[in-house]
């Protein structure tokens, strides 16, 4: 989370950045428009966060604790974001 975190958070300011340009709103709280646009994301199905121990989570289909939605597709979540309104 230390790299991915800053990440993700550049890629909703470059998106709120072109929706503000474009006259609209910035998201606000991600939270609906992420599990409203899965596809907007990488499905990541396969690997564990265990660090070699008996503890973590293994990553499947679809959401999972391990990766979440999956990595985020930059033209998919900015072409999901413009087209809503709010």
């Amino acid at each position: 989370t230390s790299a991915s975190t800053p990440v993700v958070a550049g890629i909703f300011a470059m998106v709120n950045s072109q929706r503000l340009q474009a006259g609209k709103p910035p998201m606000g709280f991600l939270n609906p428009f992420i599990y409203k646009h899965p596809s907007a994301f990488q499905d990541v199905q396969s690997g564990r966060n265990d660090a070699g121990t008996k503890y973590g989570f293994a990553a499947i289909e679809g959401w999972d604790a391990a990766t979440g939605h999956g990595t985020p597709d930059y033209q998919a979540i900015a072409k999901a974001a413009m087209e809503i309104v709010a």
